[in-house]
């Protein structure tokens, strides 16, 4: 391996003088370096493949000499730009690579670099015949670069024919280049519940703020088409609100119309946000977001293999997308999931896969003994079943160009990727964190940050009402030393009811009491009787008047009966009670006698 050390005024690769990306894999270190932009600037033809077509209008919009070829994009106006071109820029999808490089006769000083490469492998299980046809296209290019903040790891590539002696060059960046990003961990059963909670809140208007910005955006990664639909049916948003952005493929198109939405695009800079917008993988990767508030919460539920959100890859993609300085929300994100909850036992899966494998090949190797005239239409409706059923049930493919029947082993990778995202990387809390830590995310508690942390908890945790109750005294206690400590107030805006406790209780009798929300109301009913049995009493006994002690007593006896309390009334107890101050005297009764008694003064 090949490292190479960025100098230390170069924020950007396009700075570095006489820098060239160079053959073979580059691991880029960090995200928005400018890397894809060297390649956009230099003198060479290139052909930049990108895995998700957003990137590629993305790019394009900022670059006019930049052509973009994906599915509409007709052969023709491919090729009249390469007669027209000194030195052609084309941004190709992976699927339309194999056929940009079909028009291309002389590629002998063309340039190709594969970008965020490692979509080659997490992609593969819906598109594995996708990243082979598209290797099949590059290797017919002398210069390829790979190229990702976040390589394939070492145990996959080292299992991949096409990447196994590859050059493979490191940038290295000083430490003040990487930009820790703060995470707030949030362990949940169901995340998804988590993220129709951050919905509904800000729907309610209840938004976090940091440094005098209210958060009234929020994107929400997550690797589920069903489960996007799921949150915006159950919290019934107007289409006007949510940008959906998800692979623009027809299966979509229908069921998002279905529902009454459309797919949507990333904004440009400068261009309108909506106030909420939900971002597949397949979709996010590479992007730039520009909004001045948006807040990020990325969501990975493991009940599904193909939900889980992979930290070494997709997370460090999606952290830092937000691109504006003037963001304060742009350094944080929300990471919510679920651990140790695979659809099978470990051991199990893993075998199952293995074996999937060993039955491929045998199965691969009994096609291939087929009579050659009949290989080609077995070999068809191999490939046939194959898109449908996405290499589900073995890994057998026919290649056409060798007329023979082969294990696609992207496939099988990709189950292994898989198992390894749901099984081993989110097997409890502690290897979660450690991966996170390892790939620079700031885990650490952080003073400066907490009051923006504990509003986002507010927001998208909904829990029972004394750990609420409890958490709001605590809150309200960090409020009193810092007047500008915030994460009390959502609460109150949520929950009318924990200021009432607070501020008639207090948090030493609350905390008495349990947090618990049946005393609370008695007690709080308590202390609305005491208050109006006071004012009672103070407007029954006057000052100046004169009484005898047991008509006092018997007065007493009944105002608290209609109060529902069965006490005997208590002369002295209007002074020590009830503030009621009172003097001994002898008072004449109507028929002449003298009996004890008070003046109230």
């Amino acid at each position: 391996m090949a490292v190479k050390t960025v100098p230390e005024n170069v924020e950007f690769l396009t700075q570095w003088n006489g820098f060239e990306l160079p053959k073979g894999i580059l691991n880029k270190g960090v995200t928005g370096c400018g890397a894809t932009s060297v390649a956009i600037e230099d003198e060479h033809k290139t052909i930049i493949c990108s895995p998700r077509i957003n990137l590629i209008k993305n790019k394009v919009a900022q670059h006019e000499e930049l052509l973009g070829v994906y599915g509409d994009v007709k052969n023709d106006e491919i090729i009249a730009y390469l007669e027209k071109a000194e030195t052609p820029k084309i941004m190709v999808t992976y699927d339309s690579m194999p056929r940009l490089a079909k028009l291309i006769e002389d590629r002998s000083d063309w340039r190709v670099v594969v970008d965020e490469y490692q979509y080659l492998l997490i992609d593969s299980g819906f598109r594995s015949d996708k990243a082979i046809a598209l290797l099949d296209a590059v290797n017919e290019f002398d210069y390829v670069t790979y190229l990702s903040a976040t390589p394939i790891a070492d145990k996959y590539i080292q299992k991949i024919e096409h990447f196994r002696n590859m050059p493979f060059t490191e940038l290295k960046w000083s430490d003040e280049k990487f930009e820790r990003i703060k995470v707030k961990r949030i362990v949940s059963s169901r995340p998804i519940n988590n993220a129709i909670e951050i919905v509904r809140n800000y729907q309610n208007g209840i938004f976090p703020t940091r440094n005098g910005v209210v958060s009234k955006e929020c994107v929400i990664f997550l690797n589920s088409v069903t489960n996007i639909a799921n949150i915006i049916n159950q919290t019934k948003l107007p289409p006007e609100d949510v940008n959906i952005i998800v692979a623009r493929t027809e299966e979509n198109i229908s069921f998002f119309k279905r529902l009454g939405y459309e797919i949507g695009t990333i904004p440009l800079k400068e261009e309108p946000h909506k106030k909420f917008t939900f971002c597949t993988s397949t979709a996010f990767a590479g992007c730039d977001f520009y909004s001045e508030c948006a807040s990020t919460f990325v969501i990975s539920d493991n009940k599904k293999v193909h939900t889980s959100i992979d930290i070494a890859t997709e997370l460090v993609q999606i952290v830092g997308r937000q691109r504006l300085m003037s963001n304060p929300f742009r350094k944080e994100v929300v990471f919510i999931y679920n651990v140790d909850i695979g659809e099978n036992n470990a051991d199990i899966y893993k075998k199952s896969i293995e074996k999937k494998l060993k039955d491929s090949e045998d199965l691969a190797n009994w096609n291939n003994s087929v009579p050659e005239r009949f290989r080609e239409k077995v070999g068809s409706s191999t490939n046939e079943l194959q898109r449908i059923k996405k290499y589900s049930q073995d890994y057998v493919r026919y290649d056409e160009n060798s007329d023979s029947f082969t294990v696609n082993h992207w496939a099988y990778l990709n189950d292994c990727f898989a198992f390894d995202v749901q099984h081993k990387n989110y097997e409890n809390s502690i290897v979660v964190k450690k991966q996170l830590d390892d790939n620079r995310f700031d885990t650490s508690p952080n003073e400066e940050v907490s009051d923006y942390m504990e509003q986002l908890k507010c927001i998208l945790v909904k829990e029972g009402f004394a750990d609420r109750m409890k958490r709001y005294c605590e809150l309200r206690q960090l409020k009193e030393s810092c007047k500008f400590y915030l994460a009390s107030d959502i609460m109150e805006r949520q929950y009318e009811d924990l200021r009432l406790y607070y501020d008639r209780l207090g948090k030493e009798r609350i905390k008495a009491l349990g947090f618990k929300e049946k005393d609370l109301k008695n007690e709080l009913e308590r202390s609305y009787r005491a208050n109006d049995i006071k004012q009672k009493f103070r407007e029954t006994f006057i000052v100046g008047q004169r009484m005898a002690t047991e008509d006092i007593k018997k007065i007493m006896s009944e105002i608290y009966s209609v109060y529902g309390i069965n006490k005997r009334g208590v002369a002295t107890h209007l002074e020590r009670d009830y503030d009621i101050r009172v003097k001994p005297i002898k008072v004449t009764t109507p028929n002449g006698l003298r009996k004890g008694g008070y003046e109230f003064i």
